[in-house]
């Protein structure tokens, strides 16, 4: 059964640049208060062993701000930042160390589903909606507390040039990049123990340098 998938896999991914572009929409019940941004994944390099280099970029549209490019690796075969999902239709897929369970279709997309508890009061509900070309259309990320939902952050795709050969990056004027340098991948192995550095599980990164403004007005 792997073969087919490995040959699948090797069929849709171009060994050429690519990107991928999300919009985010983060609502907080208990402020009801919404944050909004952009990803862009901008991949720059496919090597021989299906290892990506790629730039991260995090826009909050909210207060006009930007962190990026941050210079991040991962492997094709199982990301854990990048938002590629390999063997699709696969009743079981891997990213990283997270395993995602394929629970349904709806409208050409296969929806695949992750529960994580980083703390026994939290937990962290992923959606992925994924067609055949690999790349999710729409993420979603519900994190619950004990009174219930505490935030949900979906992730819709804005743009890649793997749907659409003609699409270009879109990237706002006017905005003011936020001097603060660190690396996704520095999160990799905290992500299971910490609840607000759920990175690689959704919990939109944004909040690393919005934060402070965010629970000011709250």
């Amino acid at each position: 059964m792997l073969l087919p998938f490995l040959l699948l896999f090797l069929l849709i991914i171009p060994h050429h640049p690519f990107f991928i572009e999300y919009k985010t929409i983060s609502y907080f019940v208990s402020s009801n208060s919404t944050l909004y941004g952009l990803i862009i994944e901008n991949i720059t390099n496919i090597y021989s062993n299906d290892t990506v280099k790629f730039e991260f970029y995090l826009i909050n549209l909210n207060y006009s701000e930007y962190i990026g490019p941050m210079i991040e690796f991962n492997n094709l075969s199982s990301p854990t930042i990048l938002y590629y999902f390999p063997q699709v239709g696969s009743n079981i897929v891997q990213r990283g160390s997270l395993v995602f369970q394929l629970v349904g279709d709806k409208n050409g997309c296969y929806i695949y589903e992750n529960v994580q508890h980083p703390v026994s009061t939290v937990s962290v509900v992923t959606y992925y909606y994924v067609n055949d070309s690999g790349i999710p259309s729409k993420i979603v990320f519900l994190q619950y507390g004990l009174n219930g939902l505490v935030s949900n952050n979906t992730y819709i795709l804005y743009s890649s040039n793997l749907i659409n050969s003609n699409e270009k990056i879109y990237f706002p004027s006017g905005l003011q990049k936020v001097s603060r340098a660190f690396s996704l991948n520095a999160f990799e192995h905290e992500v299971e123990n910490i609840v607000f550095s759920v990175i690689l599980l959704g919990i939109p990164v944004l909040l690393l340098f919005s934060k402070k403004k965010y629970y000011n007005n709250s």
